[in-house]
């Protein structure tokens, strides 16, 4: 945190060798400029700010970036398709901004991401079924985003999960998932999902759970 104030520069474009932009905790205002897009960042956070508008659908041109996060600003409107452009990325985080509606098919093709964050949103819909496709998670935070239950069965295909944690979801409730096949998950929260159904006793065996 530098107590940063103003919009961001448009001259980082004029910067072809910079990989990694770290503006975490200022009083940054306005929204990401266009000219970004011509970047080669591998690594861009511009978390806990004061900026607002949609969430540029030009950062899908971003294509090295492996390192995306946005949280604690006042983006609003619906996460754009164009971010399943982003083939690289490992580590999306949204979370706690205003985003709205359903999250787009196109993030399928964000195979290689091992970190999501989503929480408190204003999503619309379900968690999609579409989230067995990104099979390198190993954190899925999910909570208060806005989404209606139930938890996806899907979420079984996630092997890789060593950090689930969903809370709030909408609607009629769940049974409780399917986990048995995450079989190093060492926190687990799922809270304020009405979930219903039997304690599934396999998670008592569990070697690696440590949070439930």
């Amino acid at each position: 945190m530098q107590d940063l104030d103003g919009t961001l520069p448009k001259a980082i474009e004029k910067l072809p060798h910079l990989k990694h932009l770290d503006l975490w905790a200022n009083y940054l205002r306005g929204n990401i400029p266009p000219e970004w897009a011509n970047t080669k960042v591998e690594f861009l956070s511009v978390g806990v700010n004061r900026l607002t508008g949609k969430l540029p659908s030009y950062l899908g041109r971003i294509t090295t970036l492996s390192y995306l996060n946005i949280q604690n600003n006042m983006f609003s409107g619906t996460v754009p398709p164009e971010l399943g452009g982003l083939v690289n990325l490992e580590n999306l985080t949204l979370s706690a901004n205003y985003l709205t509606g359903e999250l787009p098919p196109a993030l399928t093709n964000l195979t290689g991401l091992k970190e999501l964050r989503l929480s408190s949103n204003i999503f619309t819909g379900r968690i999609p079924d579409f989230i067995q496709s990104w099979k390198q998670l190993d954190t899925l935070e999910i909570q208060a985003g806005g989404f209606t239950g139930p938890i996806p069965s899907s979420i079984s295909l996630l092997t890789n999960l060593a950090d689930l944690k969903v809370s709030n979801l909408l609607g009629d409730g769940s049974e409780f998932p399917n986990l048995e096949s995450i079989a190093g998950i060492q926190d687990l929260l799922l809270s304020n999902c009405n979930l219903s159904g039997y304690f599934p006793m396999y998670l008592t065996g569990m070697a690696r759970l440590k949070v439930l």
